[in-house]
């Protein structure tokens, strides 16, 4: 079992900046949205705005908080911020292009990369900051990260999948010690998050 909360919640990464765009790897840079993702951020506040969601809690990095920002807007909830879900910090490769990719791979495995966060360090401080998220009233929405999702899926138990900008996603708690989380995409035009 994975420790956290057995508590249903919401995901969602941030909307989409420049550096998404150009595939630069972006860490811990404080990076904004760009148009789109303005534009993402209220297409997803328009799918969540009739979810039971009680409490938004965010990275403090712009282009999350301003996601959050936007969807608290139309769900009338006001957000928490926790540094905790802030995206991890990768050193060197911060504002370099991604390339193929493999060094995120290497790092999520182990390797170290000069001034990066160690992947278990990053993957402990997620697991410290969903289970402040999730002691509070819920259903929580939480709004972060790419990298901040591998590592919840991988704390959930789940395969590891990239997730879009902005794509909400619920999570419901196994209903019986030994059955898995289940997660479904709000959105009808994606059911690849649907592991049941």
């Amino acid at each position: 079992m994975t420790g956290l909360p057995l508590k249903p919640f919401y995901f969602l990464r941030h909307g989409e900046t420049d550096w998404n765009l150009e595939h630069r790897a972006m860490g811990s840079q404080d990076i904004p949205l760009n148009n789109l993702g303005i534009s993402q951020a209220l297409n997803a506040a328009e799918l969540l705005k009739n979810e039971p969601i009680t409490t938004i809690v965010s990275s403090p990095l712009r282009r999350a908080r301003k996601t959050a920002d936007i969807i608290a807007q139309h769900i009338k909830t006001p957000v928490i911020e926790f540094t905790e879900l802030q995206e991890a910090c990768w050193g060197e490769k911060e504002g370099q292009l991604k390339g193929n990719g493999l060094w995120i791979n290497d790092w999520r495995d182990g390797e170290d990369i000069k001034g990066a966060e160690k992947y278990s360090d990053f993957s402990s401080r997620i697991k410290r900051g969903i289970e402040k998220s999730l002691a509070h009233k819920g259903p929580v929405l939480i709004v972060s990260h790419g990298g901040v999702y591998w590592a919840l899926q991988e704390i959930l138990g789940l395969p590891i999948i990239d997730l879009g900008n902005a794509e909400p996603i619920f999570h419901q708690p196994p209903t019986r010690p030994t059955h898995p989380w289940v997660i479904y995409p709000l959105s009808e035009e994606r059911n690849l998050y649907d592991y049941e």
